[in-house]
């Protein structure tokens, strides 16, 4: 049986934060465009494709995600995921206003789209989350910065570095409020397109789970991630590659990934 196509685990990864950070941060943006693609692989087999894309806005960022079954398994289901958030940046914080996931196929009920409202007349900001997720409907407010499963990916590329060891965010996942933590563990060479870039390996374990999620970054690519694992029971479930990147107008960087490696 082919394994369904769950990319709240692939988003790259997990959820997050709670942060302000300075506004010197983000004058003229502290995160170039980029276009990358990544493969997603269990067993061996590449099973899915992944694009990410970040563009700059009036007022931030706007990030997507695309990701369709890849290979043998789009002939037996044909799932595929749609994700755009929009960020803005507000003063000396990065505020998500609005997200959207839509999943087709087999899977039911996964829909979300979200609006925050956002007062920032008091430190931090105040927010009131509105929508629908997974045809449940949510109206709450908060005191903090909060993502989802796609735009955590901004803050932390921003503040990821190898002299910070912990990273907790606050994220909105299934209409509710929840903190996950990531912990810098290591880092070693990677080698990617023909050249070897010294990665950090951030982790999050489910506290309510035998689960924990890796994710590799690359300080010399504005620690854009390059691997993505996910380990169940002390096994790696599933594993997500970088193939292609192309920062601004920059030349692509490419790398086929074509058979599953255990030992990275």
């Amino acid at each position: 049986m082919l394994p369904k196509l769950n990319t709240h685990r692939f988003a790259l990864a997990g959820l997050f934060v709670t942060a302000l950070f300075s506004h010197n941060l983000f004058a003229e943006h502290a995160l170039p465009e980029f276009t990358a693609k990544y493969g997603i692989q269990k067993f061996g087999i590449k099973l899915a494709e992944a694009i990410y894309q970040l563009s700059h806005t009036k007022t931030g960022y706007k990030f997507t995600q695309n990701t369709n079954l890849y290979g043998i398994s789009s002939l037996f289901r044909d799932d595929s995921v749609s994700v755009i958030s929009y960020v803005d940046e507000v003063d000396d914080q990065l505020l998500l206003k609005k997200h959207s996931y839509i999943q087709t196929g087999k899977e039911k009920n996964k829909d979300e789209n979200i609006t925050i409202q956002w007062d920032t007349s008091t430190k931090p900001a105040k927010g009131k989350i509105t929508g629908i997720a997974r045809n449940k409907e949510i109206n709450l407010e908060v005191d903090t910065t909060v993502w989802e499963v796609l735009s955590f990916q901004i803050p932390l590329m921003i503040e990821a570095n190898k002299d910070k060891k912990e990273y907790p965010y606050n994220a909105i996942l299934k209409g509710e409020i929840d903190t996950y933590n990531f912990v810098l563990t290591s880092s070693k060479n990677i080698t990617f397109a023909n050249k070897d870039y010294q990665v950090l390996q951030m982790v999050r374990s489910d506290p309510h789970k035998n689960r924990q999620l890796h994710i590799w970054l690359a300080p010399e690519l504005n620690n854009m991630p390059m691997i993505i694992e996910n380990f169940r029971d002390g096994k790696q479930h599933s594993i997500m590659r970088l193939e292609s990147v192309q920062l601004n107008n920059e030349k692509p960087l490419i790398e086929q990934i074509t058979e599953y490696d255990d030992d990275i």
